[in-house]
């Protein structure tokens, strides 16, 4: 096209007023067809006009109840058509919708603004309108669990792995204190990960789960998605006993197959025992105890028996200075003050496990109560705090997140004021006094 051409167009593109421009929208599924639960489903939004260019898009994308709508991406494709003597000119744009339910799923009308000039140099005509109301139908497939989100895709993988490895049918041993984690992930091809199933929470007396926050790693080659989800998942075990961890079901539906799968991740049976560690912290403790003023106390005797009564009752006095160590260690108020010298330490696993024997030594008439329950039922929301960032603090592996000194004098709070509730309680008069 030679310079005089083109200066003739545009001289006639200014010739048209912004009144002649016309415009129009249109929103509409890109295919016909089942729409099955958990399909990607191509919705197309067209912006008309006879102008020459566009600018200034916009619209806001509404909730959909029962579905995940999202945006494509941010690029569109260019549209041309001629109506008569008239050019139209056009942009689509390609939002993904992923329903989550059967039945009638309704994607209520949205707001599109847009402008077009009449050509080079015109002021811009803006356009408003308002998309009408959507429906779709959607079908779950047969045999598909209504109450999970179910991934439609014609490519699905999972892995798993249990941290330490497990042998499926095996039973584990385990040690109080000690965690066991589990890591998955999924792809699907044609769906976001976002889209994918949570993992359920547990409710296992005993045992306490912690989800770390799911990762997203979608991949987009050549226009083709594939979705990607990594989830872990941490136990920790909190008392001694058996455990069952249910075994874990992931369903796809393949549409072009018209085949129901799934995907099982085995359950496990657990056997936690006692922490050795309690025991090698309770001989660790006792030797500095021998230069306690207590301890010089009790050797009193043995160093007058040695002096006026011989060396025949020195080794009974021994025995018995060395039983009353042990049931001075046996006790509650021993086991609190070890509690509280291993979270002024900072050390998670050092503190959890102190905590943890003092637990059971806290009431054992009610059973072994764990930190967790001993939390909640406080009604300290501050305690509760500093107990989920210590226990989580040890899922991690670090010593982050907690404060030590803190969670001390929270728990010293607790422990005195129900030591001033029981001994309330005590000194309560008899219902019927002789």
């Amino acid at each position: 096209m030679n310079k005089r051409l083109l200066m003739a167009l545009l001289v006639f593109a200014g010739d048209l007023t912004a009144d002649s421009l016309q415009g129009e929208i249109h929103f509409q599924p890109a295919r016909e067809g089942t729409v099955w639960v958990g399909q990607e489903l191509e919705l197309q939004l067209d912006l008309m006009s006879t102008g020459f260019s566009f600018s200034g898009q916009q619209f806001s994308l509404p909730d959909v109840s029962g579905a995940y709508l999202l945006q494509a991406d941010s690029s569109t494709v260019k549209l041309s058509e001629s109506r008569g003597a008239e050019a139209w000119q056009g942009l689509r744009y390609s939002f993904l919708l992923y329903p989550q339910r059967e039945g009638r799923l309704e994607i209520p009308a949205f707001e599109v603004r847009f402008s077009a000039s009449a050509g080079f140099g015109q002021t811009p005509e803006t356009f408003r309108f308002e998309t009408e109301p959507l429906t779709i139908e959607t079908q779950m497939p047969p045999g598909a669990d209504p109450a999970g989100l179910l991934v439609t895709t014609t490519d699905f993988t999972m892995t798993a792995g249990w941290t330490p490895a497990q042998t499926e049918g095996e039973t584990i041993q385990l040690k109080v204190g000690d965690a066991l984690r589990l890591n998955i992930t999924r792809r699907a091809a044609g769906v976001p990960g976002m889209v994918f199933s949570p993992l359920p929470d547990f409710e296992i007396d005993g045992l306490q789960d912690y989800h770390d926050p799911p990762r997203v790693d979608d991949q987009v080659n050549r226009g083709e998605l594939v979705g990607v989800r990594s989830d872990s998942l941490m136990f920790i075990c909190e008392r001694e006993g058996s455990f069952e961890i249910p075994a874990l079901q992931f369903q796809w539906w393949d549409p072009a197959q018209e085949e129901l799968n799934e995907e099982t991740i085995p359950g496990l049976l657990l056997e936690v025992i006692t922490n050795p560690a309690f025991a090698s912290r309770d001989e660790s403790v006792s030797r500095p105890a021998l230069i306690s003023w207590t301890d010089i106390l009790l050797a009193a005797p043995v160093l007058v028996l040695l002096v006026f009564a011989g060396r025949r009752f020195a080794h009974r006095v021994i025995q018995w200075i060395r039983q009353r160590r042990k049931t001075i260690q046996a006790g509650e108020p021993w086991a609190f003050r070890q509690a509280l010298s291993a979270c002024s330490s900072g050390t998670a696993p050092e503190a959890y496990r102190a905590l943890t024997l003092w637990l059971t030594r806290l009431d054992s008439a009610s059973g072994h109560m764990t930190l967790l329950q001993l939390a909640k039922t406080s009604g300290n929301p501050e305690l509760l705090q500093e107990v989920e960032g210590l226990q989580t603090a040890v899922a991690r592996g670090t010593n982050s997140g907690w404060n030590g000194s803190r969670l001390g004098g929270l728990l010293r709070e607790f422990r005195n004021s129900k030591n001033r509730q029981s001994g309330a309680q005590s000194k309560l008069p008899g219902l019927n006094p002789t």
